[in-house]
């Protein structure tokens, strides 16, 4: 029931009581209190008795409002139900056209040369390097040395590991076979991480010319060399450190022999 029509109900019910019981309180009390004086309306009923009944009305109304507001349970929320997500049919796959057949055959082949040729790539290595990056080797005997077929470094390892492959090379390049051994040597040098031209030239000074003689030297006194050597000669601005000595012998040591004398 809603809390107006109770309201209603009750001032209306009060008000018919009052007609019938006039004295009937709190009406009687604040209209004396008030004075209000009586006149007589029709039959038996009076402005007075009238004023009773809505003052009647009006009070006990309010408390059979408050009654039924407190007593009345809190309204339940009411659940909505679950939304529940609109169902699409799947979108059709289109066709593939003749536009798009072209470029997908194109692109597949593209895809296996790109793989071929990152497969082909070489990574740079110190055997890699021109061959003019060995000592002694100037402009005029690298051009020598590349119509003979020798480019790079690990080219001149190849063609001067042998004594037959080196006289065969001694007569293409126009040089005295002893020379072009040393620059074999040199060049197998490279294949030692930090040794390269500046500092094969001061292992030779210290009386190391091949990776073989690397191999058996102390790290201790072939430090102390080359260090003195460097004192007197200024061969390179900085003496390569004690560690890198080591690690030199060490590899000398691991490495397959591929130079023959």
């Amino acid at each position: 029931m809603s809390k107006v029509v109770v309201f209603v109900i009750a001032f209306f019910c009060l008000f018919a009581v009052t007609l019938v019981i006039p004295a009937l309180p709190p009406g009687e009390m604040i209209s004396s209190s008030v004075g209000i004086q009586e006149t007589p309306l029709f039959i038996d009923i009076s402005t007075l008795t009238i004023v009773n009944g809505i003052i009647n009305g009006l009070v006990w109304g309010l408390v059979i409002f408050v009654i039924y507001v407190l007593a009345s349970p809190a309204p339940k929320k009411r659940k909505l139900p679950p939304m529940i997500s609109p169902s699409y049919p799947p979108a059709p796959k289109p066709s593939p056209t003749e536009a798009t057949k072209v470029l997908t055959m194109s692109a597949k082949p593209q895809a296996k040369k790109r793989q071929v040729e990152v497969k082909k790539r070489k990574t740079y290595t110190a055997l890699d390097q021109d061959i003019e990056i060995i000592e002694g080797i100037g402009p005029a005997y690298g051009t020598k040395l590349r119509n003979a077929g020798v480019r790079v470094v690990e080219d001149l390892l190849n063609a001067g590991s042998t004594r037959s492959k080196r006289r065969i090379l001694a007569k293409k390049v126009d040089v005295a076979p002893g020379t072009l051994l040393k620059w074999v040597y040199r060049a197998d040098f490279f294949r030692i991480r930090g040794i390269g031209t500046q500092y094969s030239e001061l292992l030779e000074s210290a009386g190391v010319n091949t990776v073989v003689d690397l191999s058996r030297r102390n790290a201790k006194n072939l430090y102390a060399t080359i260090r003195a050597i460097n004192r007197e000669k200024n061969l390179v601005r900085r003496v390569p450190p004690y560690r890198s000595v080591q690690g030199w012998i060490r590899s000398a040591k691991t490495l397959r022999r591929i130079v023959e004398d």
